[in-house]
């Protein structure tokens, strides 16, 4: 069975992911992730880890592209192609590829 995951707003097989070797997170370790556990097809606490998410983000100075309600639609997206009710899930940001970021454009592309 395919297994796969969510990779830039879009699910991927996950023998087909890849991130960048220009990512911060690779680089710099410049990231933050959220590991959260469902059941009955449902993450507990979800809204809690999302805030939390959004704050460390902030903190981090990291761009998050998605609004909370794409983030909760694309985990249950994910949960339901992988055919998972109880499951635990890692949710990863990182800053994305500095290679073309420069102080005009310190956003990733």
């Amino acid at each position: 069975m395919t297994e796969y995951v969510f990779l830039n707003n879009a699910l991927t097989d996950s023998d087909q992911a890849a991130v960048s070797i220009h990512d911060a997170g690779l680089l710099h370790g410049i990231g933050l992730f959220e590991t959260m556990r469902s059941y009955g097809g449902r993450v507990f606490r979800l809204d809690d880890h999302l805030d939390r998410l959004f704050h460390s983000a902030a903190a981090l100075n990291i761009p998050v592209t998605q609004q909370k309600l794409e983030i909760e639609n694309g985990i249950g997206e994910l949960l339901g192609a992988n055919q998972l009710t109880d499951a635990r899930l890692r949710l990863t940001l990182t800053r994305g590829n500095i290679k073309n970021a420069s102080p005009e454009n310190p956003t990733p592309s």
